[in-house]
C-alpha cells in the first residue's frame, strides 16, 4: 500500500511518518507556544502522546495514504514541524494543514509542502476535494492556503471538542477538477 512517507518530497522538504520514538520531539512541538498558538494552545506530554497516538500512529493504519507527518528540511534532516492530510476532527472532510517551528516561518515551507500534499491528494489518492480551516486571527496561514491554491468559502463551526471552543473558523477548499498549481 502506498503511503505518503515512502517518498513524498518537495524541493526543500520531505515528510515522514511519526513513530512512538518521536514522542519527545512531538511533545516539544506541541509544548511550544509559537507552534501551537493557533492549534488550541500548548499540550502537556500526556496530551502530546494522546495526539501522537490518535492523530498519527493509529490513524495511519485506519486511513492508508493519509496522516500527520513530521516535516523535515531535506538539506539538514532537521524536523521543523508537521504537515497533515487527514480528516478534520469529527468530520468526513479531508484537510491539508501544518504547524512549523517559529524559526521556519516566512520561508515558504508551509506553502511548498501544502502544494505537494494537495498534488499527492488529488493525483495519487484521487481525492475530489481537500479543505483547510484556520482561526480568523491566523491571517498568515490564510495567505499560505490561498498561495497553495485553496479558495476561501466562508466560515464553519465544528462540534468536535478539539475544535468547538475555537468558534467559527475560516473555511477553504480546493477541488481536483479545478486546482492547478
Amino acid at each position: 500500500m502506498r503511503h505518503a512517507a515512502d517518498r513524498l518530497e518537495s524541493t526543500r522538504l520531505r515528510v515522514r511518518r511519526f513513530t512512538i520514538d518521536d514522542l519527545d520531539l512531538f511533545a516539544r512541538l506541541l509544548g511550544d507556544p509559537g507552534v501551537t498558538a493557533h492549534l488550541g494552545g500548548v499540550k502537556d506530554r500526556a496530551g502530546a502522546e494522546n495526539t501522537l497516538r490518535t492523530r498519527a500512529l493509529d490513524y495511519y493504519d485506519r486511513h492508508p495514504g493519509l496522516g500527520m507527518w513530521a516535516t523535515l528540511e531535506r538539506a539538514t534532516g532537521r524536523v521543523i514541524g508537521f504537515h497533515v492530510l487527514n480528516h478534520i476532527h469529527g468530520e468526513l472532510d479531508i484537510q491539508v494543514g501544518y504547524a512549523l517551528v517559529p524559526d521556519a516561518w516566512g520561508r515558504g515551507y508551509a506553502t511548498e509542502m501544502s502544494i505537494r500534499l494537495l498534488r499527492y491528494g488529488f493525483d495519487e489518492l484521487g481525492l475530489p476535494r481537500i479543505c483547510a480551516i484556520t482561526n480568523f486571527a491566523n491571517v498568515a496561514s490564510q495567505r499560505v492556503l490561498v498561495k497553495a491554491g485553496l479558495v476561501r468559502r466562508g466560515e464553519r463551526s465544528f462540534s468536535h471538542p478539539a475544535l468547538a471552543g475555537e468558534g467559527p473558523m475560516a473555511w477553504f477548499e480546493a477541488h481536483r477538477a479545478t486546482w492547478r498549481l
